[in-house]
Parts: C-alpha cells; structure tokens; sequence
C-alpha cells in the first residue's frame, strides 16, 4: 500500500497488461474526517504526456487503481496524483512517479487462421452450394476411383508375385544347368539292358524274369509266392502296358494282382514302348516291346529272361552305345538322298528318375544337352532329329536338322556335339531320326546322349 504523505514510485506494469495488477493508496491523509471517498479523483499522466483521469475504486480509505492497456500502453516513466475536490475546495497528494516497462507486444496482430481450416473453409463454402444428389454423386465418384486404384494395386501385386516366381524358377533352371542335381548318359554300362518284343500273348502264357513269374489271365487270383497275375487286356498293346507296371510294382489292384517278393521286380525295371529301338548293335523292329533295365550296378550275376508268348527275347547285356540304322537313305540320283529314317527309342516314357533305376522310380523333368559321336559306318553328311511324346501316338519335335558327323568312321571316335538344352517335362519319352546324304540304307550311327535331371521344384515350367 503506498503511503501520499511521502513521495514513491511505483511498477504499474508491463506494456500492454490489462486490469492486471491492483495498486492501493492510503488516502486517510487527504480525506481526514471533512471530506467523502466519493471525492476522490486520480489524475494520470503517461510517459509520453497525456494525462486524463483513470478509474478507481475507493473502501475503507483505501483507494485501488487497476490499470488497463491504455495506461500501460507507453514504456516509461509517467505520474500519478490524487485529488480531493469537494465543492470548492480542491487538495492535491504528492506525486507519485509510475513506471511502464517493456514488454513483447509490439508488433502483435491478430493470429491468422491456420491454413487448414481455411482449406476446410472453403470446401465448406463450396459443398454449401451443392445440393444433396450432387455431393453423392461427387462421393460415389470417389469411391469408384478408390476402389478403382485398389484392383489396380491388386493386380500389380499379383504380376509382381507371378514375375517374381518366373524368376525364381528361371534362376534355378539357369543354375541347374550349371550344377545340376544330377546328370546321366543313355545308354551307359553301369546297368544291363534287355528288351522283349510281344506279338500274341494268351491266357496261361508267362514270362519270366529273374525269380519272379509273371502270368496272363483272364480273371485275377490269389497269386503265390513270387508269383504275379496280369489281366489280359482289350488289345495286345494294352496288356504289355500292364506287364510293364506289373514289373515296376505300380498298384492296379482290377488289373494286376501281387504275390510275395515281387511288388516291384527286384531285379529290374520296364517300360513299354511301340518305336524302333537297339540293344547295342541289335536294331529292335517297331511293335509292342519292353524296354527293361537293370536295378543293380555293376552287377555281373545271370539275369533268367523267358516268356512262353510269342515274342522274341534280347538277353541283358552291357551296352555302350545306341545304334541308328539309316534304313531311310535310298540310293540313286535326284534328289532321293536325305530321307529321314524312322523314329528310334532312346528313352521311353517315364523311364527318366532321379537316383536311377534302383531308387523310388518317380519321373523327373530333363534335357538332352550333349550327344557323343561314338562311331559311323561311313563319312557321309548326317543330320538328327528330337522328338518327345508321353503316349507314342503324339510327337512333338523339339530341335530340328542337328548336325551329327564326322571325317573318319574309326571306332570309339567320341565326338561330342552340344545341344540347345529343350526341356522335357517329365513322364515324356526321348526319340530320334537321322538322314544323310548317302545312299546305303543299312549305313549306322552309333551315339550316346547326357542329360540334366531337374529337381521337382523346377518341373512346372515348361518353357525353356
């Protein structure tokens, strides 16, 4: 509380406070007991000189001066003096010295609204004007374009999944090439080979293969030991089918009945087939013949091969090498050279497994990558062809006109040949034909051919 007998200062403020601080005065010394609080005047003047009255509040000799932002509104050193004026009569206090200081409101403005709402403002003002159908019609058209985006990025997301699996699986055929899991050579000597070419087959006939007897009937028994029943079929083609499962064990309980010791044939595999082949240098005519290869390794043991159809039998034997006879050249002049042979085996349908024939005998994909020359019955200019084929009715040629030959005849020439690496998806056979431009129909070549084996991983594409 400040006292008017004696001179004071006082901190009203900070520029621009409003009604923020209270000041009290004891005016008991200007009113004593003559003259009324309503008398009561506070003249103030600013730093900058202007003076006018400023309003008060007056209790108990008290008075209060609450100073608003035009008191405070000028930095400096101002003054207050209070008076009593009470009809005539007029008394002044002391001057009392009243200091502003600075403050940060120079400058201050109104805040503008933030962006945002101003964004906001005006969308609103424009939906103002829209009537109801127009902004659903608007939304709609939203949607429709959100749910339009949504497919396309479903879409790209799907051939973005489908490119990336391409990838994938066209890396690991590219790198299978380069390691593959496994590669094989046909016809090799590890493993014997036999064939057996049927042309009637009637009930109570029989063939026998190692231990194991294999019967044809007309209605399926209880076969015993080491003993199996084969169900003769509608064609000659069908039942030597049936023979063939019956040796590699496939189950067909309406066509083939097991006994004991023979689901599968321990001794060896077969597979059907009804184009030309060779055991070695023996040239298989085409008809319906099993193609039967040795499960064992380096096995030298006596291998019983007999059949009581008509049929005739090659042994098993070591082979090195398959042999194509040329039996289509026709020797004369014009033109007559250079006619394709007919189609040969060199691996029947499904006979291509990982692991061999003494394994789990499950087709696998593969190609045929190099050929070996391994020797020619004379120099004439010849030229092989590839074909595969899952049934031997369809054949669908994979290269065409690939150069095989050589200046010499001599024996084991080894001459290798790479092949443009086609695909062959699995459970398809492997077949040849040759031509030349020579004129002798019984001129030969003998080959050899290696190929990859493909993981199943890799067996769904088709398409390199």
């Amino acid at each position: 509380m400040i006292d008017l007998t004696k001179a004071s200062t006082v901190q009203i403020g900070r520029r621009g406070e409003h009604h923020f601080r209270n000041i009290e005065f004891d005016v008991s010394s200007l009113l004593g007991d003559d003259y009324p609080g309503a008398s009561l005047q506070a003249i103030y003047k600013r730093p900058d000189g202007t003076a006018y009255p400023v309003v008060t509040n007056y209790a108990d000799k008290v008075l209060t001066w609450s100073p608003s932002a035009t008191d405070t509104e000028i930095v400096g050193v101002g003054q207050l003096e209070i008076r009593v004026v009470f009809g005539d009569v007029v008394g002044k206090s002391v001057k009392v010295l009243t200091i502003v200081e600075e403050a940060l409101v120079d400058g201050i403005v109104t805040p503008p609204e933030p962006p945002a709402q101003e964004w906001l403002n005006q969308v609103l003002s424009a939906l103002a004007e829209l009537d109801i159908e127009e902004i659903n019609n608007m939304l709609n058209l939203i949607y429709n374009l959100l749910n339009d985006n949504y497919t396309l990025l479903n879409t790209t997301h799907g051939l973005l999944d489908e490119t990336r699996d391409t990838l994938y699986m066209r890396t690991g055929i590219l790198l299978n090439h380069l390691h593959p899991i496994e590669t094989a050579t046909a016809p090799d000597m590890i493993s014997r080979r036999a064939s057996i070419t049927f042309t009637n087959i009637a009930a109570g006939n029989n063939v026998v293969l190692g231990s194991a007897t294999y019967t044809f009937v007309t209605s399926l028994g209880i076969p015993a030991t080491n003993n199996v029943q084969v169900l003769i079929q509608d064609t000659l083609r069908n039942t030597v089918k049936t023979l063939a499962k019956a040796i590699r064990g496939v189950e067909d309980e309406s066509n083939i009945a097991y006994g004991a010791g023979t689901d599968p044939n321990s001794i060896c595999t077969a597979y059907w087939t009804s184009q030309r082949f060779s055991i070695g240098s023996t040239t298989i005519d085409a008809g319906e013949s099993l193609f039967m290869l040795e499960r064992a390794e380096n096995s030298t043991s006596a291998i019983a091969l007999t059949s009581t159809a008509s049929s005739a039998i090659n042994p098993f034997a070591r082979i090195s090498f398959l042999r194509y006879l040329l039996s289509g050249n026709v020797s004369g002049s014009g033109g007559a050279n250079s006619v394709r042979g007919p189609l040969h085996t060199v691996l029947p349908i499904g006979s291509v497994v990982i692991g061999g024939q003494g394994g789990l005998l499950y087709p696998a994909t593969y190609d045929c990558h190099l050929i070996t020359l391994c020797r020619q019955s004379d120099t004439s200019e010849k030229e092989l062809d590839f074909y595969i084929s899952n049934d031997e009715e369809t054949f669908t040629r994979l290269q065409r006109s690939t150069p095989i030959g050589s200046n010499t005849s001599a024996e084991s020439l080894h001459v290798d040949i790479e092949m443009r690496q086609a695909r062959v998806p699995a459970g398809y056979g492997l077949y040849i034909c040759m031509g030349s431009d020579g004129t002798s129909s019984s001129a030969y070549c003998d080959l050899k051919f290696t190929y990859h084996l493909y993981p199943t991983a890799l067996t769904t594409d088709t398409t390199l």
